[in-house]
């Protein structure tokens, strides 16, 4: 969770629908009860760690009733995935490190789980390795539709340029590997987008206009996001939870041989007709005319 996502007015046209309306509100229950105790964010996220490390075991067995059991763990490390940004909001702690921490979680999760259902079902495999590599894309994609658009109607300019320079001026203090190999995560993404990709010995922040934003007025914010409401609606059902959650009630309700491939084909043609359609909107996208 991002900590330019807490500022401004909600922007719940780009929010998973299945977090907005039954994930979210089952986590701010959780989060009610974990607020005033010594929980930590951080401590959510290692227990989401173990529970999916847990659910990933259970599906190498491939048998129908650990799938069940496998699928509702699945579904509570989502649900578990919504508290700890939710505490660190009702905390006020956020962090960069719990940020990092929370999305390097979700993709070890998610890779132990499609790990585990290979070995558990090694016949579907290729139906799998290609429900992985879009859930990952997806993930990489909606990640930085999300924050673009967020933060240009909260705050008036591209937060995903503000992240990667904020990111480099860090790395020029402290040089972690954890903080370049998010540098480059930033730069993927970057160049998924736009086309563009800069490694840190070129990085200049100084002479790259990439990264020089002018903060847009309210009107033009709204502007904005009347211009995008269509194209926001159409990338909340491309973030990572649908195909997890699918994932979920395909293991609960064991209909693993039916499913698998249908829901590979349908993950790739919903992918590529968002990219298409982003790409017709790409002007209005990254700016206001």
């Amino acid at each position: 969770m991002n900590a330019f996502l807490d500022q401004g007015q909600p922007v719940n046209e780009i929010i998973e629908p299945i977090n907005r309306y039954f994930h979210n509100p089952i986590a701010a229950r959780i989060v009610k009860v974990l607020k005033d105790t010594w929980a930590t964010p951080d401590q959510v996220t290692y227990v989401s760690v173990f529970i999916g490390s847990v659910a990933a075991y259970n599906f190498s067995s491939g048998t129908t009733q650990s799938f069940f059991l496998a699928g509702l763990l699945l579904e509570l490390v989502m649900i578990l995935d919504c508290v700890d940004g939710q505490l660190a909001r009702a905390k006020n702690c956020a962090s960069d490190w719990g940020r990092l921490l929370d999305g390097i979680a979700g993709y070890i999760i998610y890779l132990a789980v499609l790990i585990g259902i290979m070995v558990g079902l090694n016949k579907y495999c290729g139906a799998l390795i290609a429900i992985g590599v879009l859930t990952i894309l997806r993930a990489i994609s909606y990640d930085y539709c999300k924050l673009t658009m967020i933060t240009m109607i909260q705050t008036g300019y591209d937060g995903n340029q503000k992240e990667i320079l904020d990111t480099y001026l860090k790395i020029s203090k402290n040089s972690s590997t954890i903080l370049k190999v998010y540098f480059y995560y930033l730069q993927f993404q970057r160049f998924i987008f736009c086309g563009r990709f800069s490694n840190l010995n070129r990085f200049d922040k100084n002479n790259d206009s990439i990264y020089k934003y002018s903060i847009l007025t309210s009107d033009q914010r709204e502007s904005y996001r009347k211009k995008n409401r269509t194209l926001m609606t159409v990338w909340s059902w491309n973030g990572v939870d649908l195909p997890i959650f699918l994932l979920v009630l395909i293991s609960i309700f064991g209909t693993q041989a039916f499913f698998f491939t249908p829901l590979a084909f349908l993950l790739v043609v919903q992918f590529l007709l968002t990219m298409i359609y982003h790409r017709m909107r790409y002007r209005s996208f990254l700016n206001i005319k």
